[in-house]
């Protein structure tokens, strides 16, 4: 009796363990095909730019999160001034576009966007990305900040969408998350209250300068409420 029985369990055992294994490989994790946000990663060199900065480029201020708002920001001022803009080449500069300012891939001495353009050159030709673009990434990450003066229509799109990002409670939380020390927070308090005055000016296009009024009005709000929240004598 006993014999029949393990027999019987054997017998379903070896029926349910091919379903068990398809069922395990229909739940696997598939290759991402998009970004959080909906960016498609449809080529083998965007999904390894898109991997390489989820796995190396996690700054809080710097990082991945920011890049995917730069690309998607940028997108949007394009189509908001009716420029023709290539998206891989606004993918790549906006994925790469501060590499080099994150440790370890920094440079002493060297500005970030220049070390940026070192580094994402061989990466993206040994990623499989059309080479013939790379000068016009090359001048999206040159002229991404905001006291740039950026050439080419991606690059005047991805510099205004970097500055924006600088801005409003995006830009206020950035500057803050980036601290480490006392000094460095009083610096982030002073470059929130500058950058509400310096960026403005230096935008491009016009949608990007309709954008700044709100977003600088929060920043003013914000440094105000920190005032008004501590005490007298006290430092913020």
């Amino acid at each position: 009796m006993r014999q029949i029985a393990l027999t019987a369990m054997l017998a379903a055992l070896a029926v349910a363990t091919p379903a068990t294994a398809r069922q395990d490989a229909q739940t696997a994790p598939a290759e991402a095909t998009a970004t959080p946000a909906g960016i498609p990663l449809d080529s083998a060199w965007r999904r390894a730019v898109h991997a390489h900065a989820q796995q190396n480029m996690a700054h809080p201020s710097w990082g991945w999160r920011h890049s995917e708002r730069n690309y998607l920001l940028a997108l949007s001022l394009a189509e908001a001034e009716g420029l023709s803009v290539d998206a891989d080449v606004l993918f790549a500069a906006a994925f790469l576009h501060d590499w080099g300012g994150i440790a370890p891939f920094a440079a002493p001495g060297v500005d970030h966007a220049v070390r940026s353009v070192e580094l994402a050159e061989p990466f993206l030709r040994d990623a499989g990305f059309p080479m013939e673009k790379f000068p016009a990434v090359r001048a999206a990450i040159l002229g991404h900040m905001y006291d740039k003066e950026p050439e080419g229509p991606e690059a005047i799109v991805m510099h205004d969408a970097d500055a924006l990002d600088f801005l409003g409670a995006l830009g206020s939380a950035r500057l803050l998350a980036a601290t480490g020390e006392g000094d460095d927070y009083d610096l982030a308090l002073r470059r929130i209250e500058r950058f509400a005055v310096d960026i403005p000016p230096r935008l491009k296009t016009e949608a990007a300068q309709r954008m700044a009024p709100d977003r600088v009005a929060v920043m003013t709000e914000f440094l105000a409420r920190v005032r008004s929240e501590t005490p007298e004598g006290a430092r913020p």
